[in-house]
């Protein structure tokens, strides 16, 4: 019997033999876009995402389940919907800190941008941390469990965390700019900051561990330039100790790796991950598939190696076929290796070549590829 999308994409996970390449499609950027504005294809109109997907032939992954609900304590909390902005206070005994999200609808769903960060000087310190040390988190399985349901053996549901604790605090408390003169002017500060997030961290990974999630997204969003000169020291460790941890609970551990890489791949190395997910090769990036197999070798499985421009209309039919063609020479044998997108499917891209890949798959991707 053959094995089913979810299956295969699973097995890659863990570099275990399986019969062909799986493909791990992901096009949510460009159902949402099209599906608020009216524009999906004619026969798709009308269709949910998983339907689309299920009609290409593509294995898939849908967009991230919470696992959690979480809840202050001691902490009045007001939300203040101004708009297109969003404010949301925080009044602790420690002192009042608030942040400011803008709502925007240009990708034809809500999408919040940070124009205020909680922290703005030294004196938000204790407010924050007594924030986070004061953060109840408790199970929440039902979103997954319905996402499991709909997607069922035709794929897998992206669920976890969206950043380590330093990255949440360079870019999500802080923004990178102020992050790093923190870091310069006040490190002992920021090592304290990072103690605390990791405990809050763990109270998230406790409720993980109980889950039914079989694979686990525990950081995303790397680029060299900002993360070389902290990953050693805060991600790496992070990372291979949160890894450590879901393995002994039977989860596999991944990463949204879709920006510049070249300067962390060796670094990757020391994380334990099972996966690096969005893996976006040149053009878009500075380095080729071939080149971080090489690297990596079989001690990290990669998932995508189909960079967003090769759906778009600049590149014609037989650019497109070409392109997806050689990414299989620069796999082979394939092993450890899931086709996806890197890192999204663009709102302007020719939605039947998600079906070409399949049927290249068909033709190019049994195992040992050879071609």
């Amino acid at each position: 019997m053959s094995m089913t999308h979810r299956r295969r994409i699973l097995a890659a996970a863990a570099r275990q033999p399986i019969d062909r390449v799986p493909f791990g499609a992901r096009i949510d950027l460009w159902y949402n876009y099209h599906a608020a504005k009216d524009t999906l294809p004619a026969r798709y109109k009308g269709w949910s995402m998983v339907d689309v997907l299920r009609d290409l032939g593509a294995g898939f992954q849908v967009r991230p389940a919470a696992l959690w609900k979480e809840k202050s304590n001691n902490v009045e909390v007001i939300i203040r919907d101004e708009g297109a902005v969003v404010t949301n206070e925080y009044k602790t005994p420690m002192g009042t800190i608030t942040s400011k999200v803008e709502l925007n609808q240009a990708e034809g769903y809500i999408v919040g941008y940070t124009k205020e960060h909680l922290f703005k000087s030294e004196s938000d310190y204790p407010a924050i941390e007594y924030l986070l040390n004061n953060t109840l988190v408790s199970p929440d399985y039902a979103p997954f469990l319905r996402a499991a349901e709909e997607v069922g053996e035709d794929g897998i549901i992206r669920c976890g965390f969206s950043g380590s604790p330093m990255q949440y605090i360079m870019r999500d408390l802080m923004g990178y700019e102020a992050f790093f003169y923190e870091l310069a002017d006040r490190p002992a500060r920021i090592g304290h900051l990072y103690e605390t997030a990791k405990e809050l961290w763990k109270k998230r990974l406790d409720v993980i561990a109980g889950s039914p999630a079989r694979i686990v997204n525990i950081c995303s969003n790397w680029s060299d330039d900002i993360h070389t000169p902290v990953f050693r020291k805060y991600f790496a460790p992070w990372l291979r100790e949160t890894s450590e941890f879901l393995h002994t609970k039977g989860k596999l551990t991944m990463v949204h790796a879709d920006g510049e890489m070249r300067r962390l791949i060796p670094l990757v190395l020391d994380t334990g991950i099972d996966v690096a997910e969005a893996w976006s090769p040149a053009p878009m990036t500075l380095v080729t598939t071939r080149q971080l197999r090489e690297a990596w070798g079989d001690r990290i499985a990669i998932w995508g190696g189909l960079p967003t421009t090769v759906f778009e209309p600049t590149y014609s039919d037989a650019e497109f076929e070409a392109y997806v063609i050689n990414l299989f020479k620069e796999i082979a044998p394939g092993y450890g290796f899931i086709i996806g997108m890197g890192d999204n499917f663009p709102i302007d891209g020719n939605i039947e070549r998600v079906r070409r890949v399949v049927e290249l798959i068909a033709e190019y991707g049994t195992l040992p590829i050879t071609i």
